[in-house]
This record gives structure tokens, C-alpha cells and sequence, in this order.
């Protein structure tokens, strides 16, 4: 069946007759074309104009003379007239293009009185059409409420008086009103405008106040609404049958509808390098193309009838799932990639990929640094150069069809993980054999999930047994991904920064030689003997399963371990929050509060090998210090939860959290103390009954005392290899003064570690510091935070104290330890 399905194919020609540099001759344009826009976007629309036009200029300086000599001379001179224009001239036109499309596109978004009230921060009131649908991103630091965000353009608005329109592009950020902003809807919106960054598609940011007024789309808009909406309804219908994890992620394979993904699923697929299959990629587009065109072919239809209908087919799936610019660059994307595999040979999708590049840089400049797009064009390379030669390895041993699935997924990594590393400094370890193991379902979710959505929509009877079959191939997806995630060393540190590109572009790059090197012999060429190609066959699958994911681990093998073998108490850089872990014994801890991402506190505990949380202590309500909660929870047996609030509860989201953690919850007031293992703790704040003013002074401030059990309570260890910590939370400065108020006696003992109050931030003041004299303070803050923590005041006060400052924004995560009677830290290796 699978000789069958290849045939009805085109197959590599034996000659190609073809020189392969000619069929590269497109990326000096590319190229080009991508550093125009790169430079045309972050200047004014003005000056990308003028840029543009200076290069046009060039080009025509240099085509002219080529032409003259091309009349005059012939044979060689001529050929080197040819050569010469398009080696210079062609890509100075196309980056003179992208510039000055930019330009025109930049004016446009500027023009009139709004540049003006964006560059001055004023408030607007405006009406606003939605370019996406909202999609949720982290909640308030301070209130934990819900926040969405909607890229949308500004048609009118008003400020200070002035009525004007506008078609600037605004990234809007507002309140939970905006959960339901759907791709072009009207709404209307008032808030401050920040400029962006340059280069930033979005001109500024309008951070929104109270609730918009929405006027729902009509026409094709609101009927792709519709159709996502009673998908995902239907999905949720048969979660009895497919699996609740199916039902939330169904609609992302499908639709690239996210929001009814479960957040545990999310974080699998993030952590297995499958968070590509819950968004409309190229793949999706690809696979229905390539389903079309198979089974045209199977019918006996012609090779061109064919190729129109799955050109059709993809139209119409882009219009299903909305044509926004990111499904456009999907569906151009997939479509070459599919045009590689399909066809058997690379080197036409090689021009079309470059010359597709231009054009949607023309269309679209900001595209030159969306990484999105970057790792579109990585996904699209490899397939056009490993693709087809890695399908014909596969099919030595699989049926092709199979084979050419799977071949999508392999060359695509080779090609992503450089990129992938820099955006995030780890490997997920099982990032092939997961997508291998999802690639066979992947098509059938997305064909006959589209099929489903669309009789959902028309037909409701007829669509539930295509729902359960796709909902099988989802069920499969998130059980793959559960499984990978949670095998040991799932995710592996990796360098930071050039280093690490730098190590993965080697690692994926001795994959791509040793396939070349040892991968199938092109046609035309003597057979390989059956012995040779067994070994040959063995080499290349071991090399598919080592490389890049494989490099992750020799790298593990020459660093460090992933934590000192005598580390006492850590500080994770949890970004701008507080995550402390004190531990017990082998393998379990004390974890004061969780950084606001779950998976960073989860990396960090997994680091510390910390399998057991035998107290989880939340020091005050605020999203900076419990949002990564689950974190703590994900996999761990939570003996019992300890908290501080002003509030009579705690968030609903936190509390429902909690709750389903099934540990005992505990109120914390000052006097309570416990004791595991070497580890004592006392509660100092907040007094019972106090009814503090804010949050903050609601923090829990707790002594710790890592080392030999204290004599009394409240009082630090006696004097031996072990030391004290105070923690503070995000407590202010009137409440420490209360606080070494109510315990005269830390003046005189002092502690050895200061976490220092609310991120070093200003309102913590200076008190503890200088009545305490800590040997160390830890500074848990984000890098590049917008609060200015930490405060300079607060900096100064410890160097005047002659304490050693530890900061999580410059040194990553630090361990804590006694090392020949002394007090020791250091970077958590690999950081």
C-alpha cells in the first residue's frame, strides 16, 4: 500500500539536470531582504523610505553598466554581466522594497496627531478593531486578577478634547471584560498609551481601564466564531468518552483555539517540545494539503487537478481558522515544506522559500523578528534540505507515507534547537521521540478534526463519531506528552546565551552531516550492500535519537551535578518574586512561597531533587509569591500548607489550588513553631489579631535556623555548623520597626541571612539591615524589573553594613551551605 500511496507522487528524477547552486541563487535576497527589514522597522517611516530609496538608486547604479556591457560585449563578458546584476543588484531591489514598504506602513500607523499623544503617555478614549482575539497572559501582581490582551488598531479616539482618527496598531491590555475580544470586533476602550520598543509591530501599549464596549463581527468573522465556539462546545460534550485532557486540547490541534487548554497539558507539551501541535503551524496546513492531494491522486485525478485541490482545501481551512498574519505565514510556510517532502526533491522549494520570505517581509517587515517566523523559516529550511532524504531512510524500513510523517518532525528539530535554546536555556530531553510518537495522529486530528468543526457548525447530528476519532488522536497527544514529561530529567539545563547556541547549532549540526554522510546514496548509484545498509540503517536511527537531545546529555556528563551535595537552604530565580527552599533531609524541603511561573519554582525543586514539600509556606497573598503555586505542587507529596493574609480568604484561584492539593491548611500567627529534621522554624510576624493595613505587612517574617536544634525558643542555634535566616516577605518599613519592637532580642543576636523585605525594594527600608548586621542578604528579584528593585537606599545600607549581597537577577539561583565552619554560596550549577 505504501509503494502505492509513493507512486502516486512525483519521485527525485535520476538527472536534474540542474546546477544545485542555481537553485540557492534566491538566498542573497532573502537575505537581504530580511536585514532591510530588520533595520527599515526600528526607524522612522521616513527614514525607511529614504532607505529604500538609496538602495533602489544602487541598484540601478549597478544594473545599468551591466546592461551596457551585456550590448557591447557577448559570451563571457555578458555572462559576467548577468552574474554581477544578479549577485548585487537583484537583492539591493528587494531589501529597497521591504524598506520602503515599511516605511509606507509606518506612516500610515503614525500619521496624524496619535504619534504625538503616544510619544507623551497621554490617556485616550478610542475606538478600537480587534486584529487578534484576546488571549490571556499573567494575572495582576498585586490583585491576581485575570488580564488579556488583544493586538487591535485604533480607528478614532480622544484626548484632552481633541476628536481624531487613526490607524495606529495598539497592543490593548485590559481586564477580564476583554476575555471575549474575538478577531474583528469593534470595541471601545480608554487608557494611557507607553510608547514600545522599536522594531515592536504594536507602536504602544494602552493599558485599559474598566470594561470595553464590544460590538461582535459580522459576516465571515463572526461565523468563524461561531464555528470555534460550538467546537469547542461539542468537544466538551464528548469529554466523557475522549478524556477531559482531549476536550481542552482538541480545539488547539484543530483551530488553534488555546483557551480551553488544561494548564497541567500546557506545561507538558511546553516541557516535551510539543506546544507547536496546539497552535495552527505549518504542519497543520501542510498535513491537509498533502491528505488532499494523496487522495486526489489515489482517485486517478491528474497531477494539476490535484495540486488545485489541496490549494482549495488549505484556502478554505485558512479562512475556517481566520486568516490573520500568523496563519498566513503558517499556511505559506507548510505549504513549501509539504511541496519538499511530497515532490522528493529540494531544490525548487529552496527558490520558493526564499522568494516567499520577500514577499511576506514586503507584505508583513515586522515579521523579521517574530520568532515565530524564524522558526517557521528553520522548520520550512529543514524540511526542503533533510526532508526528502531522510524520507527515503525511513522508508527502507517504514510504509512511506508513514515515513514522510515522521521525517517532518526529525528534520524540523535539527533545524529549531538552536533558536529554541536561546528562548529558553533548556532542553526538553524527549522532545524527538515525543513528536515522533505523535507524528502518525497529528494528520488524522487535524483532517478529521476539520471535518468535525465544520458539521458541528452545519450538521451537529452528524459530526459526533468524526469528534471521537480526532478526540482519540488528542487523548494520545496529552498522554504522550504527560508520560515524557514525567520521566526523570525531562527537561535538561543547557548553557545561556551565544554559548548555547553556539553548543546546539554543533550538536545539530553533526546530525545533518551524518545523515548526509551515511543517509540513502542518491539515485542513479550503485546499491549499498544488505550487511552495509543494516549498519548504515542502526547508525543513522541512533543518530536521530541522540542528536540534538542526545547532546543535552554529554553536556550534563562534563558539568557539575545539579545542586552541591552539602547545600542547606537555595533562593530560585523565580523572575520577580520570591522561592526559597530550606532542606529537611534527602530529598525534602521547606518551600517559602513559589515566584509567580509554576515552571520555573518546578524547575528549580527539580534541580534540588526536592520529591517531598514537608511544609509549603505562602507568606502573603500576592500573585509574585504564590502564582507559581501548582508549581510546588506538580508531582510532590505536600505535607501540610502554611499562609498570611490580610484578607479573611485567600484569591479563589489560589484557594482552589490548595484545596486540591489535599494538604492541611494553616493560618500562620506569631509564636507558631515546628521542627523537621536539622530545621527549626518560629513565626515573628504578623501578631495575632494584628489587622494589619495592607498585604505586604501581612507577610509571615520567620526565623529559620538551619544546623543544630536552638536551646529556647526564640533564639538562633547555638554556636556550631549551622546558621540563622530571617525571612521577610514583601513586609514595609513601619512594620519591621514593629517587628524588632516586639523582639528586642534579634538586635543582639542577629541572624547570619537577611532575605531582604519586598525585593529590596525602598518601602522595605533600612532597619533590618542595620540592627541585625546579616553576613549575607538575598535579594530575590527579576532582571530588568520596571519597579527599580532593588532600591538604591537599600543597596547602600548593606554595603555600609559590610554584608555580602547575593541577587537572583545577577547570579541566577544560589545554594546555601557550611563549608569548614563557615557560611558558603554559590550559583546553582548550570545557571
Amino acid at each position: 500500500m505504501g509503494e502505492r500511496i509513493r507512486a502516486l507522487v512525483p519521485q527525485r528524477p535520476v538527472d536534474a539536470g540542474i546546477h544545485p547552486l542555481l537553485e540557492f541563487r534566491l538566498v542573497p535576497v532573502a537575505a537581504a531582504s530580511w536585514a532591510a527589514a530588520v533595520l527599515a522597522v526600528r526607524v522612522s517611516g521616513g527614514e525607511a523610505a529614504m532607505l529604500g530609496t538609496i538602495l533602489a538608486l544602487c541598484s540601478i547604479v549597478l544594473v545599468v553598466p551591466a546592461l551596457r556591457r551585456m550590448r557591447k560585449r557577448g559570451g563571457r563578458g555578458r555572462k559576467f554581466a548577468g552574474m554581477f546584476a544578479r549577485a548585487a543588484a537583484v537583492p539591493l531591489a528587494a531589501a529597497a522594497l521591504v524598506s520602503v514598504c515599511a516605511g509606507i506602513l509606518t506612516m500610515e500607523r503614525t500619521a496624524g496627531p496619535v504619534a504625538s499623544v503616544i510619544a507623551e503617555g497621554r490617556t485616550i478614549t478610542g475606538d478600537f478593531l480587534a486584529s487578534t482575539d484576546a488571549r490571556a497572559v499573567a494575572a495582576d501582581r498585586f490583585s491576581g486578577d485575570s488580564r488579556y490582551v488583544t493586538e487591535a488598531v485604533l480607528l478614532e479616539a480622544t484626548s484632552d478634547g481633541q476628536r481624531f482618527s487613526a490607524a495606529a496598531t495598539l497592543l490593548v491590555i485590559g481586564g477580564s471584560g476583554y476575555a471575549d475580544v474575538q478577531l474583528g470586533d469593534r470595541f471601545s476602550a480608554a487608557g494611557s498609551l507607553q510608547p514600545t520598543e522599536p522594531g515592536e509591530r504594536s507602536v504602544a501599549l494602552l493599558y485599559a481601564n474598566g470594561q470595553p464596549e464590544v460590538e461582535a463581527a459580522g459576516g465571515w468573522y463572526g461565523e468563524t466564531a461561531r464555528i470555534r465556539r460550538t467546537f469547542s462546545a461539542v468537544a466538551g460534550e464528548h469529554a466523557g468518552l475522549t478524556g477531559k485532557d482531549a476536550a481542552g486540547l482538541l480545539p488547539g490541534m484543530v483551530l488553534g483555539d488555546r483557551s480551553t487548554l488544561d494548564n497541567a497539558v500546557e506545561t507538558a507539551m511546553k516541557n516535551t517540545g510539543l506546544t507547536h501541535i496546539t497552535a495552527v503551524s505549518g504542519a497543520n496546513c501542510g498535513y491537509l494539503l498533502a491528505f488532499v492531494f494523496l487522495l486526489a491522486r489515489a482517485v486517478r485525478l491528474p497531477r494539476g487537478w490535484a495540486a488545485a485541490a489541496g490549494v482549495a482545501a488549505l484556502v478554505g481551512f485558512v479562512l475556517v481558522v481566520r486568516p490573520d498574519a500568523s496563519v498566513l505565514r503558517a499556511a505559506v510556510m507548510g505549504s513549501l515544506g509539504t511541496i519538499a517532502v511530497l515532490s522528493g526533491r529540494g531544490k525548487l522549494p529552496a527558490a520558493l522559500l526564499c522568494l516567499s520570505i520577500t514577499v511576506l517581509l514586503a507584505v508583513d517587515p515586522w515579521l523579521s523578528g517574530s520568532y515565530a517566523f524564524i522558526l517557521s523559516v528553520l522548520a520550512t529550511s529543514g524540511l526542503i534540505l533533510l526532508g526528502p532524504r531522510l524520507t527515503e531512510l525511513l522508508a527502507r524500513r517504514l510504509p512511506w507515507p508513514l515515513a514522510a510523517a515522521l521525517a517532518v518532525p526529525m528534520a524540523a528539530q535539527f533545524f529549531c534547537s538552536p533558536v529554541l535554546v536561546l528562548l529558553q536555556p533548556q532542553v526538553p530531553a524527549f522532545s524527538l521521540p515525543a513528536n515522533v510518537a505523535v507524528a502518525p495522529v497529528v494528520p488524522l486530528v487535524t483532517v478529521v478534526g476539520m471535518l468535525a468543526a465544520v458539521l458541528a457548525a452545519t450538521v451537529p447530528v452528524t459530526a459526533g463519531p468524526f469528534v471521537l476519532i480526532s478526540g482519540a488522536g488528542a487523548a494520545w497527544t496529552a498522554g504522550v506528552a504527560r508520560f515524557f514529561d514525567g520521566l526523570p530529567g525531562s527537561l535538561v539545563p543547557w548553557p545561556a546565551g551565544t554559548a548555547g547556541v553556539i553548543l546546539m547549532v554543533l550538536a545539530a549540526g553533526a546530525g545533518v552531516w551524518l545523515l548526509w554522510r551515511v543517509g540513502p546514496p542518491p539515485e542513479g548509484t550503485p546499491a549499498v550492500r544488505p550487511a552495509a545498509g543494516r549498519r548504515r540503517y542502526w547508525v543513522v536511527a541512533a543518530a536521530l535519537l541522540i542528536l540534538p537531545s542526545g547532546g543535552a546529555a554529554a553536556w550534563m556528563q562534563l558539568r557539575p551535578g545539579p545542586a552541591p551535595a552539602g547545600w542547606a537552604a537555595a533562593v530560585c530565580d523565580v523572575g520577580q518574586g520570591d522561592g526559597l527552599v530550606v532542606r529537611t533531609a534527602a530529598h525534602r524541603a521547606v518551600v517559602i512561597d513559589s515566584g509567580p511561573d509554576p515552571d520555573a519554582i518546578d524547575r528549580c525543586l527539580k534541580r534540588l531533587q526536592v520529591e517531598t514539600v514537608d511544609l509549603f509556606i505562602l507568606s502573603h497573598a500576592h500573585l509574585d509569591h504564590y502564582g507559581g503555586a501548582a508549581g510546588v505542587l506538580r508531582g510532590r507529596q505536600v505535607q501540610r500548607i502554611a499562609y498570611s493574609t490580610a484578607d479573611e480568604d485567600l484569591p479563589e484561584t489560589l484557594q482552589s489550588v490548595l484545596t486540591a492539593s489535599g494538604a492541611e491548611l494553616i493560618p500562620m500567627t506569631e509564636g507558631m513553631t515546628a521542627q523537621s529534621g536539622a530545621v527549626r522554624w518560629e513565626v515573628l510576624w504578623p501578631p495575632a489579631r494584628g489587622g494589619q493595613a495592607n498585604e505586604n505587612d501581612a507577610s509571615s517574617v520567620i526565623l529559620m535556623t538551619v544546623g543544630p536544634a536552638a536551646s529556647e525558643p526564640g533564639r538562633p542555634a547555638p554556636a556550631g555548623p549551622g546558621f540563622s535566616m530571617l525571612l521577610t516577605g514583601d513586609i514595609e518599613e513601619d512594620a519591621s520597626g514593629a517587628l524588632l519592637s516586639r523582639h528586642a532580642w534579634l538586635r543582639d543576636a542577629g541572624v547570619d541571612v537577611l532575605k531582604v523585605p519586598h525585593h529590596g525594594a525602598r518601602n522595605g527600608g533600612t532597619a533590618l539591615v542595620e540592627e541585625l548586621n546579616p553576613r549575607l542578604a538575598l535579594i530575590s528579584v527579576g532582571a530588568g524589573n520596571d519597579y527599580g528593585h532593588p532600591a538604591p537606599e537599600i543597596l547602600d545600607a548593606l554595603q555600609r553594613s559590610g554584608t555580602a549581597v547575593a541577587r537572583t537577577d545577577e547570579l541566577g539561583s544560589v545554594t546555601l551551605g557550611m563549608k569548614g565552619g563557615s557560611l558558603a554560596w554559590a550559583r546553582l550549577d548550570g545557571e
